[in-house]
C-alpha cells in the first residue's frame, strides 16, 4: 500500500478513537466529580468551558505529533542502518516505523473497552494516567513520583511489540537474521528513546512543584 494512503490510514484510525474516547468518558459530570473538592462551581464551568472550545485542536495536531514521532524514530534507524550498511535509506526506514506505528492502536482501543466495561467508575486523572498492560499498573499512581509516571506507562506490552516489529521491518532490508536486527534497533532507535524519556523526566522534575 502506498505509505502516503496509509499514514492518511493510521490518523483517521488515531483520530476514531480519540473521538470516541471522548464521546464516551468526557463528561460535565466527570469534571465536575473530579475537582469538586478542589474548585468552584464557576471554576470547573470555565475549565469545560474552554475543553470544549478547543478541542478541535487535539484533532489538528495528532497528524504534526505523529509525523514528528515517526520522523525521529526514522531518522534513528536511518543513522543505524548507515552505519551497518553504509546507506541512507530514509524512506525504507520511514515505511518500517509507519507500519509499526499501527501496533499503537491496540492499547487505545483496550483503553476505551477497560473503562466501558471493567471500570466504568472512574475519574479524570484514572483515564489520564491509564495505559493497558505497562508497568504502571502494578503502583497507585497517586503514590508514584510524578517524573516515575512517563517511564512506567512506557515500558508495556505494546512497546516491546513496536520494537519486534521495527527489528522485523530492519531484517527484511539488511538481510541479517532478527538477532542482528534487534540489535540495530536497540542501538538506534532504543538509543533515542533513552534520550526522549531522559528529556521528559527532567521537564516533568523541572514543572512539577
Amino acid at each position: 500500500m502506498d505509505k502516503r494512503l496509509l499514514f492518511l490510514l493510521l490518523i483517521a484510525a488515531l483520530s476514531g478513537l480519540v473521538f470516541l474516547s471522548n464521546y464516551l468518558f468526557i463528561s460535565e459530570n466527570l469534571y465536575f466529580n473530579t475537582f469538586a473538592e478542589q474548585l468552584t462551581y464557576e471554576q470547573i464551568e470555565n475549565i469545560i468551558n474552554q475543553s470544549k472550545q478547543w478541542e478541535w485542536i487535539s484533532y489538528a495536531i495528532l497528524p504534526i505529533l505523529t509525523l514528528i514521532k515517526l520522523t525521529l524514530v526514522t531518522s534513528c534507524l536511518s543513522i543505524g542502518l548507515y552505519f551497518l550498511t553504509n546507506q541512507f535509506s530514509f524512506k525504507l526506514a520511514f515505511g518500517i516505523a509507519l507500519d509499526a506505528e499501527f501496533v499503537f492502536l491496540i492499547p487505545s482501543l483496550l483503553k476505551i473497552l477497560w473503562f466501558s466495561i471493567i471500570q466504568t467508575d472512574y475519574s479524570l486523572q484514572d483515564l489520564q494516567m491509564f495505559y493497558p498492560l505497562s508497568a504502571l499498573h502494578f503502583f497507585d499512581y497517586t503514590n508514584v513520583q510524578p517524573w516515575l509516571i512517563y517511564p512506567l506507562q512506557l515500558l508495556n506490552v505494546f512497546e516491546i511489540l513496536y520494537w519486534v516489529l521495527l527489528a522485523k521491518g530492519v531484517s527484511q532490508i539488511i538481510e541479517r537474521d532478527f538477532a542482528k536486527s534487534f540489535e540495530l534497533v536497540l542501538a538506534s532507535y532504543g538509543t533515542g528513546l533513552v534520550l526522549w524519556v531522559t528529556v521528559v523526566m527532567f521537564i516533568t522534575v523541572s514543572f512539577t512543584p
